[in-house]
């Protein structure tokens, strides 16, 4: 006797784990892809903001920056953890700074 038993559909125990172990190392992979696509979307939007303070108002600028800052430096993370709530802060700031910004060119506080 074989330690592998057939399955219903006469699949053996051992062909179901190999397409387990083969479909995890896929889902690795689009783990790896869709981190990397986040990462290079989030950093050209930091670019996006970088680019648009250029055009913002001295006055904004002097006016608004304190807040900006403080929002930054309030950013808690351990990104060592790789936490989800991370990636979701991050996305959050970068959207509210990216707003803020485009705002502050209009020389809107």
């Amino acid at each position: 006797m074989g330690t592998e038993k057939q399955g219903k559909g006469g699949a053996s125990n051992g062909a179901v784990r190999e397409e387990l172990v083969q479909e995890l190392k896929h889902l690795r992979t689009l783990v790896r892809d869709a981190g990397e696509q986040f990462i290079l979307r989030r950093e050209g939007e930091i670019e996006t903001i970088i680019s648009h303070l250029a055009a913002v108002p001295p006055r904004v600028l002097k006016a608004s920056a304190p807040e900006w800052l403080q929002q930054i430096h309030g950013l808690r993370l351990k990104p060592a953890k790789g936490r989800l709530k991370d990636l979701k802060g991050i996305d959050r700031l970068i959207g509210e700074l990216t707003d803020q910004v485009i705002s502050g060119q209009d020389g809107n506080k």
